[in-house]
């Protein structure tokens, strides 16, 4: 498949849907409910991730302390 053509249908599927988010009112409210849970989702990825880059990051100094 071509790029051109996969672009092309991205850009299609994002038009209709953008479409028919604002022209039926539950669905507008369900993808605004979509994004928040989303970006929510994403900030506790991000701090899962912090906390388990600290806990690695104890674990190292931990082994190192013992290697010297």
């Amino acid at each position: 498949m071509k790029m051109n053509q996969i672009m092309y249908d991205l850009t299609y599927w994002f038009d209709f849907s953008m479409l028919v988010v604002r022209n039926h009112p539950f669905i507008s409210v369900a993808a605004v409910l979509v994004g928040f849970i989303f970006y929510q989702a994403l900030g506790t990825l991000k701090l899962i991730g912090t906390i388990i880059s600290f806990g690695l990051a104890v674990v190292t100094a931990i082994f190192l302390e013992m290697l010297m």
